[in-house]
């Protein structure tokens, strides 16, 4: 059980092609760029244990919904011969290969007449810098870089006009290539250009978030202390509705757990309460203030290939109150001169459900926060609803 655990880290549909070509639809473990090239997790439709596959013992795998395409591939790296699983980029009259190893990205290019080009991108002629020096130095270090596929494509100037001037990276390599062949290799027949999906390859998404929502929120004031160790009065407790409105983002970690995602969020809350009695006089007190919430923490999706998945979050939480207008306050701790920047730290825990709208995403949640200040001025706490749009 426990190695059928491990095994199973971020299991996804697709399909295995065997070395006599037939295709054997499962679930495929994707983990890291690193893990696909070397080895292939699979457990067949039906199958209760998962198989794992080395180069050249199957002929390849794609994920589903034309995923990521893996094929057995022996090319020169670093001038060893090697044999991986390549990612499949495109098949034309001039096919396209990428193979990662050490943060360095291969792209193997293979011309009609079967010679094979190699491009190497260890990000060393692609920062940007201010130098001139570095600058001729990058461009010196390109050239050498993109001498092989220069030959390749050494018909057409726009393809090699591109190459010099487009970053080097999976998408522009595959269109400058699919251009290539659709104008240059036409009696080579169909080009076929296997989607690179660069959100299911990378290794943290993002989603920028819109959160508003309404909780029933209090703060508990504490008495102000005295000189010789004493408090003005007992404290009161003050409840009030609280409007919220925030912006954030979502980081998911597709290649580690596609459960687990880290929410940072800003918010933003107006508070307006009072009290009728108050100790010296009688009369109301009064307190408004805005309040700049940060929070951060991990949100588990229990099912996050659904349309519907229910979600557990929770995780750290500061509070600082804002613009604060106050009346009758000499009594509390709360924005005295002696305390005049309040901060609370604390934590907060919700649940509730994600709504899958096309790309985007629908989350309604159910929250619990509560902060307290260093010195004990002030406890904030509220439960409230939200709605959050994933863009």
């Amino acid at each position: 059980m426990a190695l059928q655990v491990q095994a199973q880290v971020n299991p996804q549909k697709g399909y295995v092609i065997t070395n006599d070509n037939d295709t054997i639809y499962g679930t495929i473990d994707y983990r890291s760029e690193k893990k696909c090239a070397n080895e292939c997790s699979f457990l067949p439709d039906g199958g209760t244990e998962y198989k794992t596959y080395l180069p050249g013992e199957i002929c390849g795998y794609r994920f589903a919904d034309n995923g990521v395409f893996y094929v057995t591939k022996t090319f020169a790296v670093e001038g060893k011969e090697k044999t991986f699983f390549a990612e499949f980029l495109l098949q034309g009259g001039v096919s396209l290969f990428r193979y990662e190893e050490a943060g360095v990205d291969y792209y193997f290019f293979i011309g009609e007449d079967g010679k094979v080009a190699t491009v190497k991108d260890d990000g060393s002629y692609s920062k940007p810098v201010s130098d001139e020096y570095t600058k001729n130095n990058q461009a010196a270090q390109k050239r050498k870089a993109l001498r092989e596929v220069s030959q390749v494509f050494a018909e057409s100037k726009k393809a090699l006009r591109d190459l010099w001037q487009k970053d080097v990276n999976a998408k522009n390599l595959t269109q400058i290539t699919h251009d290539y062949d659709m104008e240059y290799c036409t009696s080579s027949g169909d080009c076929v250009m296997f989607r690179y999906n660069e959100k299911a390859t990378r290794a943290i998404s993002v989603k920028l978030l819109i959160k508003a929502g309404l909780a029933f929120g209090s703060n508990k004031l504490s008495g102000y202390i005295n000189t010789w160790g004493g408090t003005s009065c007992d404290g009161i407790t003050m409840n009030t509705t609280v409007p919220e409105f925030g912006i954030g983002a979502d980081f998911s970690f597709p290649r580690l757990n596609r459960h687990l995602s880290l929410q940072v969020l800003a918010l933003m809350s107006r508070w307006s309460m009072s009290d009728d009695t108050y100790y010296s006089t009688g009369k109301p007190v009064s307190l408004k203030y805005w309040d700049l919430g940060l929070q951060a923490g991990p949100t588990y999706s229990f099912m996050p290939k659904s349309k519907i998945s229910p979600i557990l979050r929770g995780g750290f939480v500061a509070d600082i109150p804002l613009y604060i207008k106050k009346q009758r306050f000499s009594s509390f701790a709360f924005d005295q001169d002696i305390n005049p920047a309040i901060q609370c730290y604390g934590f907060y825990i919700g649940g509730g459900v994600d709504i899958a709208i096309k790309k985007h995403v629908l989350r309604l949640t159910a929250e619990y926060r509560w902060s307290t200040s260093l010195n004990k001025e002030v406890d904030i706490s509220r439960l409230g609803i939200s709605a959050e749009f994933g863009l």
